[in-house]
């Protein structure tokens, strides 16, 4: 009997063992790398710091859910609440109200259209013509006056245009530097065609809020050309695998407009489409337009396959593809005389939950300090990827060897219960 209670209570401690080794803080043996977040010229009464991840320095993406992997952890081995800030620019417009004076026809067949802005001294810097109109291309010249009689040329090469070449390309908003003058003026080229029938004209006063972003290079291989499905197709790997939201297409070709799908490779090896859009140039004596950027939904991947829709023309040169990321900034606690370290490299990291949010929403994050992250080391402690399995997968045998003597135990206690009755009842 006590050996038994022996065993049980050899099993009890072992269950503890397992489950202490799952329940800590923080484990330092299930990540590869880590680095010393450098905050020796911070003050430690700031409360909050912040420090920017690179992609050229913390190497290819590991999780799914993006950084998920990093761990803040001071020199007890403490957790330590952090957030990241992604530093995205943003766009506004805002529409700017203005009534229309004249919409007329010149001798040359030009449309002439002259706005006024309701308030005075209001900043614009584009308009955006309204059409029900398909199919057509017209150069488009700006003008600003400060009474609507003596004009000042704001732009001169414009162009508007809705073209529908296996793939539809609409383009009716023209920027233009931003002025204050309260009249502005369009005249449309029309050469000999039927002028557009114009519906509303917005007046627009564009920002873009400022961002960071990153580039990251890729490299062009494998070049296919199509001809019975009238594309080609190219594969370009990048440099790192860092989350990216937009892709830069390099070429010196001139006059040109290709719809192109962009394709990610997934975990099977099988190519799948992730995004569409569509690059254009268009240079001419009056007209000049051009776009060389598709965005993406965010992605971390080490190559693409970019395929262009060619129709009847012969395939782009392409000179370069790169990518464009937004930068982030992992703000975290500083601790008073507390050395802070950043672990990464855990594949199977879950993403941490913290209650930093309400806190950093009261900061701005532009004036937050800044640390920076020291030189990378891989962690000497790190237990292998054995190590990260559930405490059933990584001692299932000897979870079999437990259960197996454990139920023998039963076995025998049972036995020498049913003896020791038999006997009672023989003696009586």
């Amino acid at each position: 009997m006590k050996r038994f209670l022996s065993l049980i209570a050899l099993f009890a401690l072992m269950l503890l063992w397992g489950k202490t080794v799952l329940c800590t803080t923080f484990d330092e043996r299930l990540w590869e790398k880590y680095a010393e977040i450098n905050t020796s010229s911070l003050k430690n009464d700031v409360g909050l710091a912040g420090v920017y991840l690179e992609p050229n320095q913390l190497g290819n993406i590991v999780t799914r859910t993006f950084f998920a992997d990093l761990r803040v952890v001071n020199d007890r081995k403490e957790e330590v609440p952090w957030q990241i800030i992604l530093k995205k620019p943003e766009k506004r417009t805002e529409y700017i109200s203005a009534r229309m004076l004249n919409l007329s026809r010149t001798e040359k067949n030009e449309t002439w259209l002259e706005l006024v802005i309701d308030k005075q001294n209001i900043l614009v810097n584009a308009v955006e013509i309204d059409t029900d109109n398909i199919g057509f291309s017209r150069q488009v010249q700006i003008f600003g006056s400060p009474d609507g009689k003596t004009w000042n040329i704001l732009r001169k090469d414009g162009v508007v245009f809705d073209i529908n070449q296996g793939e539809k390309l609409r383009h009716t908003r023209i920027s233009f530097p931003q002025t204050g003058f309260r009249h502005l003026a369009l005249k449309i080229s029309n050469s000999d065609a039927e002028p557009l029938k114009i519906t509303d004209i917005k007046v627009m006063k564009e920002s873009n809020l400022q961002g960071q972003i990153y580039t990251i290079h890729g490299t062009s291989e494998m070049s296919i050309i199509d001809n019975s499905r009238q594309e080609n197709s190219i594969i370009v790997r990048m440099n790192t695998v860092f989350p990216l939201d937009r892709l830069i297409i390099t070429t010196a070709e001139r006059n040109f407009q290709r719809l192109v799908e962009i394709q990610i490779k997934r975990d099977n090896g099988k190519w799948e489409r992730w995004a569409q859009g569509t690059i254009f140039n268009f240079d001419t004596p009056t007209i000049h337009e051009s776009q060389s950027t598709i965005d993406i939904p965010e992605v971390a991947t080490g190559e693409f396959r970019l395929i262009f829709k060619n129709l009847d023309s012969p395939p782009l040169s392409i000179s370069g593809v790169n990518g464009i990321g937004y930068r982030r900034l992992l703000v975290f606690k500083l601790q008073k005389d507390q050395k802070m370290y950043l672990f990464f490299g855990n594949p199977i990291a879950q993403q941490p939950k913290y209650d930093l949010a309400g806190l950093i929403a009261r900061q701005r994050p532009e004036e937050l300090p800044i640390a920076y992250i020291g030189r990378i080391y891989p962690n000497s402690k790190f237990a292998g990827n054995n190590a990260r399995l559930p405490f059933t997968e990584r001692y299932k045998y000897l979870l079999y060897v437990i259960v197996i003597v454990g139920i023998a135990c039963l076995i025998c206690l049972q036995y020498r219960v049913f003896k020791r009755t038999f006997g009672e009842k023989e003696n009586s």
